[in-house]
């Protein structure tokens, strides 16, 4: 073979040999068409759960004393009685429902009454005076520890609540606005500190208000209480006229009463009156327990 020929031989097999080492490589994995290649889901770390956020609560906001003198010093009341939109006046029953109220003006007190209703599990609500508490701060704080009663404002000072000093039966209202606010607020938080307990209703004295002083319990977020049936009459009338007059509630009435005139009719009427609405088959129920069906 001449050098020519082995040139050539030389050069065929070295293409021979590069074309095995570069060309189409085996590969032992097995492709898988891009069409069913499958989807790879990572696991998504797990979220703890949250407990669910509570509504938080805004507190109460209640108006001072120099702030309800700014807001009425200049206004001029256009009503005054016992009857008008913002009072208390009966209630919807679920039943044969009644209130019975007890007001403590002052002075003495029946302990007869409170006895009674006790002995018989009767609920009552009761409203009690500034003049009371200071001769009966005693009795007040064991009636706040009885189940059966609920202790209610009265007053300061047993006042008509009026912003211009208008009187009814010959007692003068407050002078204004801001006495209104005292009457109210001072006896309110005397009776939270002996029963521990802040009053939710007021009665003034005699039940009359002015539009003003309802507006007023609105802005202290108290609740004007007045009544349907006045059972004693300021605790004048007799044994009998007590009984035919509170006999006759109907379930929603609310009956106003009084603790603190033990020389009254006021107990044997009451006694006589409540043993027939019982037979009768009528639920006494607190101011609270009552409002809640409005």
């Amino acid at each position: 073979m001449g050098s020519r020929a082995k040139i050539v031989l030389a050069l065929a097999i070295t293409a021979v040999l590069f074309s095995c080492s570069s060309g189409n490589k085996p590969n032992n994995e097995t492709s898988v068409p891009a069409e069913i290649q499958p989807t790879v889901v990572a696991n998504d770390p797990v979220t703890p759960t949250e407990p669910e956020q509570q509504p938080v609560l805004e507190p109460i906001q209640v108006l001072g004393r120099k702030q309800i003198i700014e807001k009425y010093s200049d206004d001029v009341p256009r009503k005054f009685g016992e009857r008008m939109d913002g009072i208390i006046s009966g209630f919807i029953p679920t039943g044969k429902q009644i209130a019975l109220t007890l007001d403590a003006c002052g002075g003495s007190y029946d302990r007869r009454i409170t006895d009674y209703l006790e002995k018989k599990k009767i609920r009552a609500t009761l409203f009690v005076s500034g003049k009371w508490i200071d001769m009966h701060e005693k009795e007040l704080k064991r009636l706040s520890e009885s189940s059966l009663f609920q202790i209610e404002n009265h007053g300061k000072s047993h006042k008509p609540l009026t912003s211009d000093g208008r009187s009814v039966y010959g007692i003068s209202g407050t002078k204004d606005i801001g006495e209104a606010y005292d009457e109210v607020m001072v006896n309110s938080e005397r009776i939270e500190r002996i029963t521990g307990r802040s009053p939710e209703f007021f009665r003034s004295g005699t039940a009359f208000y002015d539009d003003i002083s309802i507006s007023m319990l609105n802005d202290l977020k108290v609740s004007a209480a007045g009544y349907t049936i006045s059972g004693d009459g300021g605790a004048t009338y007799s044994r009998s006229r007590i009984i035919n007059i509170v006999k006759g509630a109907k379930p929603g009435d609310i009956i106003l009463m009084h603790i603190n005139h033990p020389e009254s009719d006021t107990f044997d009427g009451l006694v006589g009156a409540i043993e027939e609405l019982l037979g009768s088959g009528f639920e006494f129920i607190t101011m609270s327990e009552a409002v809640k069906n409005r």
